[in-house]
């Protein structure tokens, strides 16, 4: 997940309004793109601190488990929550 810190240049391009920031849902969409479009073997995992949900599995083999995971959080799990989670997180 993308995490914006205010020393940055891009918290600066946000300021002046020249970007602005996903939602925390898009960003799940977004992850869950990525792994649909992964077409290689390899291991993928999303276990830092700023993933309110952590997962982790092997391309191909997982795709669709992690697939079903993404889909149950962007459907289920509401911007709020997913916004408090990572406003409460204290190193980002």
């Amino acid at each position: 997940m993308l995490t914006i810190y205010p020393d940055s240049k891009l918290y600066g391009e946000i300021r002046q309004g020249n970007w602005k920031e996903e939602t925390e849902t898009e960003k799940y969409k977004e992850v869950r793109a990525l792994v649909e479009g992964l077409e290689i073997p390899t291991e993928f995992a999303a276990l830092g601190a700023s993933n309110a949900f952590q997962m982790r599995g092997v391309l191909p083999e997982d795709k669709e488990k992690l697939l079903a995971f993404l889909d149950d959080v962007i459907k289920n799990v509401g911007e709020d929550e997913l916004r408090r989670y990572r406003k409460s997180v204290r190193h980002l």
